[in-house]
C-alpha cells in the first residue's frame, strides 16, 4: 500500500458512508412514495360516494314528520385481521351486541362482512385503533315522531332509505338525497392523507315536502275515530277534512292504522291509504247526483211527490222510505232521504241524465291526487244498465266510489260550483326556500251558482229539519247528508253489515270546512249502523274541535259571529288532542340523550314529543321532573355537535 492511500483511508471511508448513507435515505423516500403512499390509480386519487340527507316532510304549520337520524354501519375485512377476538371484543363491548352473534358471522374467506346495519351506537372511535382491519360509516335512518297519525300518508322507507309507500314512494325521486364522488389520497397503511389541493365536495340533501295537512286536525280526527268504533262496536272508520274553496286536504286517515317506525308489525290492510284507494258503494250521500241532475232539468225544490209506500218499482222491487210520508217537495225528499221520492225524480229524467251527472261530479275516473294507487271507481255505461239500475244507483247502488270522490264532489257543491282537484302537497322547499307553491287547480264547472246555493239550501235543511240532525253545531249553519248502505259480501248484499257515513260543510253560506265521515261494520242489532247514527256525531265532535282551535271567524263574515266567538275560546293545544281531562305525569330529562333514546323515554312516560334537529338532544321545552298532564306536548331540540 503506498504512503498516500494510508494517509487518504480514513477520508475515504468517511465519504464512502456519507455517498451509502445518502442513497438509504433516498431508497426510503423513493419506497415511502411508490409503496407506503401508493394509490390505486395512477393520479394518486382514490373516490368515494357521499350520500346528503333524504328531504323532510312537514305539516301545513311546519311541523317535521319525519326525522333522519344518525346511525352507522359497521363492517370489518377479515383478511386484514390477525386477532379477530380483540376486534370483535371491541366492537361488542360499544353496540352491546353479544360476541357470539358477531363470532358466527365471521368467514376469513370473505373480503369484507358486514357486522351492524343502521346501529344507533356511535363507535367512530375504534376507527382509529384499527385503521385497515374496521370500516365505520355514519348514515342515516327515517323516523316518524308521530307514529300512527300520518303512516298512510307520509309511508315509510326501507332500510336504504327507499320510499316503498305513501308520499315517501310517490315523491322519492324528489326528496332522495344527492350522491357525489368525493376525492381523497390514502396511504399503504390505510390512512388518508391531507391533501389541501383535493376539492371538499358537499352532497345537496333532497327537497323538503311540506304538505296541506294539519297535524292537530289528524290528532282529532284520528281520535273521534277511535271513539266512535269502541262506542258503535264498529270494525272500522275513515275520515277526511278538506277545504273546499281551494281543495286543500286539512286531516285524511283511516283506523285501524300503523306505526311505520315498525311497519311489519301490522297487517298489510291497515297501510293503505283507504280514502284513496278503497270503493264504496255511498248510498244515500250518493242522492245528490238525482237532485242536481233535477235541478238542471229545471225542476223547482218545492215541486212535489207521492211518496207513500211502499212503491211498487216495475214488479221487480217494492221501495219503502225509514220514515212514512205522504207527500213530499224535492227539497225535503233529500232532507228527509225518501228513496221513493229520489227514484220517482230519477224516472222522470232517465238515466242519460243521471249519468251525466255522477261523471259531471267526477265520479268513475280519478280525483288528480297524489297517489299511484288511487282508485277509479266504478260506473257502468247506460248501455249496461237493468231496470233495476233505475232504482238502485239514484240510491247508491251499483256503483263504487272512492271516499276522495265523494268529499271532492261534495265540495263542488260547497265553492259554487267548481269541481277541483285535491291538494296534499302544499309546498316543496330547497333549502328552506321555496320552489314549488300549490294553486287552486279548477278541473271544470259542474253547477251555476243558482244550482249549488239550491243544493246547498236542501243540505242545510237535512242538517236542521232532516236526517242529518246529530251533525248540528250551535251557532253555525251546518249542510250535509247522511249515507246508510248495506255491504257487499261475496256477492250478496248483507242485511248485518253496513257502511254509514255524512258529508257536511260549514257555513253554509261561505263553506270553508268540508269533512267526510265513514263507520264499518256498526252493531246493527242495536241500531247502531245508520249514518246518522253511527257518522254525523262524528262529524260534529270533529269539527267543533276543529273550530275550537282554529277560529274561522277572521275569514268570513258570519251572521253568527257573537255565538262563534264563545266556541272559540283559546285551549292549550294539548287539550284540543285529548278532550278529557289527563292524569298527571312527571317529565323526564332528555338531554344528552340520543333521538331514539329520547323518543323510547317519553312514550313510557306518556308524553309526546315534537322534534328538530338530529343527534343529542341539547334543549326541551318542559323542565325536567315537572309535572304535566299525560300526553302533553314537548319539543326537543337536537344537535350533532
Amino acid at each position: 500500500m503506498t504512503k498516500n492511500y494510508l494517509k487518504l483511508k480514513n477520508r475515504i471511508m468517511l465519504v464512502s458512508l456519507g455517498f451509502l448513507f445518502t442513497w438509504v435515505l433516498f431508497a426510503v423516500k423513493l419506497f415511502s412514495i411508490q409503496v407506503i403512499n401508493q394509490s390505486e390509480n395512477i393520479q394518486g386519487i382514490r373516490t368515494e360516494e357521499l350520500e346528503g340527507k333524504r328531504g323532510n316532510f312537514l305539516d301545513s304549520q311546519g311541523n317535521y314528520l319525519t326525522q333522519n337520524l344518525f346511525y352507522y354501519d359497521i363492517d370489518i375485512f377479515p383478511k386484514k385481521i390477525n386477532d379477530f377476538q380483540n376486534i370483535l371484543f371491541d366492537i361488542s363491548q360499544c353496540t352491546g351486541t353479544d360476541i357470539s352473534i358477531y363470532s358466527s358471522k365471521i368467514d376469513k374467506s370473505r373480503n369484507s362482512i358486514t357486522l351492524e346495519r343502521k346501529s344507533e351506537k356511535n363507535c367512530e372511535y375504534l376507527q382509529s385503533k384499527y385503521p385497515t382491519s374496521l370500516s365505520i360509516k355514519r348514515d342515516y335512518k327515517r323516523f316518524y315522531p308521530d307514529e300512527n297519525l300520518f303512516g298512510q300518508i307520509i309511508g315509510f322507507t326501507d332500510i336504504d332509505d327507499n320510499g316503498i309507500s305513501g308520499l315517501e314512494y310517490e315523491l322519492n325521486s324528489k326528496i332522495s338525497p344527492e350522491k357525489i364522488k368525493s376525492f381523497y389520497k390514502k396511504n399503504g397503511l390505510g390512512k388518508r392523507i391531507l391533501d389541501p389541493s383535493l376539492p371538499t365536495l358537499e352532497p345537496d340533501s333532497g327537497l323538503d315536502i311540506k304538505i296541506s295537512i294539519n297535524r292537530e286536525y289528524q290528532a282529532i280526527l284520528r281520535e273521534e275515530l277511535l271513539n266512535q268504533i269502541e262506542k258503535v262496536e264498529a270494525e272500522s272508520g275513515m275520515g277526511i277534512i278538506i277545504n273546499p274553496q281551494n281543495g286543500k286536504i286539512l286531516a285524511m286517515l283511516s283506523v285501524p292504522d300503523f306505526d311505520p317506525n315498525n311497519p311489519s308489525k301490522y297487517d298489510l290492510t291497515y297501510h293503505r291509504n283507504r280514502i284513496t284507494q278503497d270503493m264504496i258503494e255511498p248510498g244515500s250521500t250518493f242522492k245528490i247526483v238525482t237532485i242536481a241532475a233535477a235541478l238542471k232539468d229545471n225542476k223547482e225544490s218545492l215541486e212535489e211527490y207521492n211518496v207513500e209506500g211502499p212503491y211498487n218499482f216495475h214488479n221487480i222491487k217494492l221501495i219503502e222510505d225509514s220514515e212514512p210520508h205522504s207527500i213530499l217537495n224535492i227539497k225535503e225528499i233529500l232532507g228527509y232521504s225518501s228513496n221513493i221520492g229520489t227514484i220517482k225524480i230519477a224516472e222522470e229524467l232517465g238515466k242519460e241524465k243521471i249519468y251525466n251527472q255522477l261523471i259531471d261530479f267526477g265520479f268513475g275516473s280519478k280525483s288528480g291526487i297524489e297517489n299511484v294507487n288511487e282508485a277509479s271507481g266504478f260506473v257502468r255505461k247506460t248501455k249496461d244498465w237493468t231496470l233495476s239500475s233505475m232504482y238502485s244507483i239514484p240510491m247508491g247502488y251499483e256503483i263504487s266510489v272512492t271516499p276522495i270522490q265523494l268529499a271532492m264532489a261534495y265540495s263542488s257543491i260547497a265553492n259554487g260550483g267548481y269541481l277541483l282537484k285535491p291538494i296534499l302537497v302544499d309546498e316543496i322547499l330547497k333549502n328552506d326556500e321555496i320552489i314549488f307553491k300549490s294553486k287552486k287547480d279548477i278541473q271544470r264547472r259542474i253547477l251555476s251558482t243558482n244550482e249549488s246555493k239550491e243544493l246547498i239550501e236542501m243540505l242545510s235543511f237535512t242538517v236542521q229539519e232532516g236526517s242529518g240532525k246529530k251533525a248540528k253545531i250551535n251557532g253555525w249553519d251546518v249542510a250535509g247528508k247522511t249515507g246508510t248502505s248495506k255491504k257487499l259480501i261475496d256477492g250478496k248484499y248483507s242485511e248485518t253489515e253496513f257502511i254509514s257515513s255524512f258529508i257536511g260543510f260549514l257555513p253554509a253560506d261561505n263553506p270553508q270546512l268540508l269533512a267526510l265521515i265513514i263507520i264499518e261494520g256498526a252493531d246493527s242489532k242495536k241500531n247502531y249502523h245508520w249514518g246518522s247514527i253511527a257518522a254525523a256525531p262524528v262529524f260534529q265532535s270533529v269539527i267543533k274541535r276543529v273550530i275550537n282551535i282554529n277560529p274561522i271567524s277572521t275569514e268570513i263574515d258570519n251572521k253568527n259571529n257573537q255565538r262563534k266567538k264563545e266556541l272559540n275560546k283559546p285551549i292549550m293545544i294539548q287539550k284540543n288532542l285529548k278532550k278529557e281531562p289527563q292524569e298527571i305525569v312527571t317529565m323526564p330529562n332528555l338531554i344528552g340523550k340520543n333521538i331514539m333514546e329520547a323518543f323510547d323515554i317519553l312514550r313510557k312516560s306518556e308524553i309526546k314529543g315534537q322534534i328538530s334537529g338530529s343527534g343529542l338532544v341539547v334543549y326541551q321545552s318542559i323542565t325536567a321532573g315537572e309535572k304535566v298532564e299525560k300526553n302533553s306536548i314537548c319539543i326537543i331540540k337536537a344537535s350533532i355537535e
